[in-house]
């Protein structure tokens, strides 16, 4: 299969932050027979420089930079140029692909004679501000389905037949470039196939030519238009190809990006403009606008539907005070939800919750199917008979299914056993729930771990301490990894902390985990355990709370007798454990709520107790990876640290 050549090509400019992972995503390949032509467009910072110690490194990559700043399509169109490839592939300087990539576009081109392979695009947002959204390219696999399709003109999740690709260059000088060349290569393929379950990543960048200022520049995708209709006029089905290729570009541009200029008059001129470019078109009678308004919530369709009344005559200027009515409609329900969020923001837990809303949401989690990860949930409890029932609200309230809980009192001298009593017996008729109770208290927090490990029949165990609380959607967050990769030992969230009346008192433990401000944990992972522990956690505890966690049901017994004597850091030896048994995930959203209780003040004893369990772990740690001349400077500073803030050795000095 690795007989024929493909040709990435990877146009680049001012990408000096991201070009390296770029490059690498597709050296990484496992399809072998690849050459890389990226081409500089003149970038002022390093990205050139950066391409030659690229190229220093791999004997496939071919770097070239245009005389002048050209543009993304003549980059592209000289670089086809250059091509060697059979079939050509290109990924943006920012973006990046998973390495089995075009081994699985060109095994589904070869295995089906297809002239185009098609794969899904994963939007990543920079500095993951939103959750990432899989977009598929296609409804079935009709050569219309790919054409009406909003990913249609993207080249970046495609592997192309150079012989095609040829007769169309991209359109220089215009920034949609594509969709003048790949939509007729898609109208002219004979054969185009899709592939699951790979993706392109997409990178959506706050400055990107994407999301820059709606400007009179977008119109110039008419020009690409009109260069794409010239192309296809020939083909068969070409009035059927031309209704769906003017939704898709020119109508949704309409209705969803001009509206994004929020100024008046800018916004004006757009429009007038639009309108007179549109009409030869006649938008208004195509016969996607009816299915597109049908699409929309019942609220909005209202909306649309004068929009496009405006198409038929013309009418920018009414067009422009419906978009302003709506804007000013908007931001009056936002002023609304920022008042909503203030008032949430004050507390984060349902209050006057009664065993009869227990009983509510005992009976919904019963009727949830049973998935392929079964969750046992242990809650071990001393004197947190105030917080019980909202926190078993937190873990009924979840959006997965609740295997099993598990109640560990041990030996609380408040009123939590009568509480727990009446809590089991009003929801064991709808789930699957048990108490047990220490005749002694225990005396150590990790003893009821690891009495909970052993009782726990699920395939992972939540151990959701009595007083914490979450989110209902932190469960779906931490299992989605674990779905798709068994080899998961641990999966946790982002941990805010509360008080004990329920406040967020600090919003997220990412700069207390992240103490060397690496960024690691500004966005989701899926990590190998020894190579976390190598970089990250050799230093610190980076998992801020157990409740914040999924971890996989095995016999730990071995690292709870190492724990057990250990009242301060022995959380993170047993994280450190069971993490080099195989991969290590993280949700990079705060859905766990980690309770404070009063006055936290430590004693300068205690903290001198915790540093020596610190630096015995950094004994067990030495054991578990090599450490280097840098992870012993590294632990030393942080010793340093730890002394100077908890004053420790104004203590020793005295003692001294």
């Amino acid at each position: 299969m690795n007989s024929k050549l493909i040709t990435v090509i990877v146009p680049c400019y001012n990408i000096e932050k991201y070009i390296e992972r770029c490059i690498e995503s597709i050296e990484m390949q496992t399809y072998k027979n690849i050459e890389i032509i990226a081409v500089d467009d003149c970038s002022k910072d390093n990205t050139f420089e950066i391409l030659k110690e690229c190229k220093e490194k791999y004997s496939n990559l071919q770097i070239y930079q245009n005389n002048k700043n050209s543009g993304a399509a003549y980059s592209r169109n000289f670089a086809i140029q250059k091509s060697k490839g059979e079939y050509i592939g290109f990924v943006d300087s920012d973006d990046y692909i998973t390495e089995d990539y075009y081994e699985k576009l060109m095994q589904k081109i070869t295995d089906e004679n297809a002239d185009v392979a098609v794969a899904d695009i994963e939007i990543v947002y920079e500095n993951n501000k939103h959750p990432s959204i899989l977009v598929k390219p296609c409804k079935d696999e009709t050569k219309m389905s790919f054409i009406n399709n909003g990913l249609a003109a993207s080249p970046c999740n495609k592997l192309i037949k150079k012989e095609l690709l040829v007769l169309y260059p991209f359109l220089e000088g215009k920034i949609n470039e594509d969709v003048a060349s790949i939509l007729p290569v898609l109208v002219k393929a004979n054969k185009i196939v899709y592939v699951e379950k790979i993706k392109y990543s997409y990178i959506q960048r706050e400055n990107s030519v994407q999301n820059s200022e709606v400007t009179l520049k977008r119109l110039e995708m008419f020009d690409a238009i009109d260069m794409c209709f010239k192309r296809i006029q020939k083909e068969e089905n070409y009035e059927e190809y031309k209704e769906a290729i003017l939704y898709q570009q020119v109508l949704l541009m309409y209705m969803a990006v001009i509206p994004k200029q929020k100024e008046r008059a800018k916004r004006k001129e757009i429009l007038q403009n639009f309108m007179e470019k549109q009409e030869k078109y006649n938008l208004y009678k195509n016969k996607y606008i009816k299915e597109f308004i049908d699409e929309q919530p019942q609220k909005e369709r209202k909306y649309y539907k004068k929009m496009a009344m405006c198409l038929k005559n013309k009418q920018s200027d009414l067009a422009n005070n419906i978009i302003e009515k709506k804007e000013m409609n908007n931001n009056i329900k936002e002023k609304i939800k920022d008042i909503i969020r203030i008032i949430i923001k004050r507390t984060v837990i349902k209050r006057n919750i009664t065993i009869q809303d227990l009983e509510k949401k005992a009976k919904k989690q019963s009727k949830k199917q049973q998935g392929k990860v079964k969750i046992s949930v242990v809650i071990p409890n001393y004197n947190y008979e105030n917080f019980l029932i909202p926190r078993i609200y937190s873990i009924l309230y979840q959006t997965e299914k609740i295997y099993e809980i598990i109640i560990l009192d041990d030996n609380s001298k408040d009123n939590s056993r009568e509480l727990i009593d009446t809590i089991v017996d009003r929801l064991k008729p709808y789930i699957k729930i048990q108490k047990i109770y220490n005749k002694e208290n225990s005396g150590c927090a990790f003893k009821q771990w690891k009495k909970g490990f052993e009782i726990a029949k699920g395939d992972y165990v939540w151990i959701a301490e009595a007083d914490d609380c979450c989110q209902k959607t932190l469960l779906r967050n931490i299992i989605k990894p674990i779905k798709e990769n068994k080899d998961i030992y641990i999966s946790y969230a982002d941990t805010a902390f509360i008080n004990a009346w329920d406040k967020i008192i600090l919003p997220t433990i990412k700069p207390e985990i992240d103490i060397r401000k690496t960024g690691h944990w500004d966005s989701n992972f899926v990590d190998n355990g020894l190579e976390e522990i190598e970089n990250y956690t050799f230093l610190n505890c980076i998992i801020a709370n157990v409740s914040s966690c999924l971890i996989k049901k095995e016999n730990y017994d071995d690292i709870f007798e190492k724990i057990i004597e250990y009242k301060q850091a022995g959380d993170w030896l047993f994280y450190i454990n069971v993490m080099k048994k195989g991969k290590i995930a993280f949700c990079n959203k705060p859905l766990n709520y980690y309770r404070l209780h009063g006055n936290n003040v430590t004693s300068v004893t205690k903290k001198q107790k915790h540093f020596d369990e610190i630096v015995k772990i950094h004994e067990e740690v030495r054991n578990i990876i090599k450490m280097t001349d840098w992870h012993e400077n590294e632990i030393n500073k942080r010793y340093d640290f730890l002394k100077r803030v908890w004053e420790l050795e104004e203590k020793n000095n005295e003692e001294n």
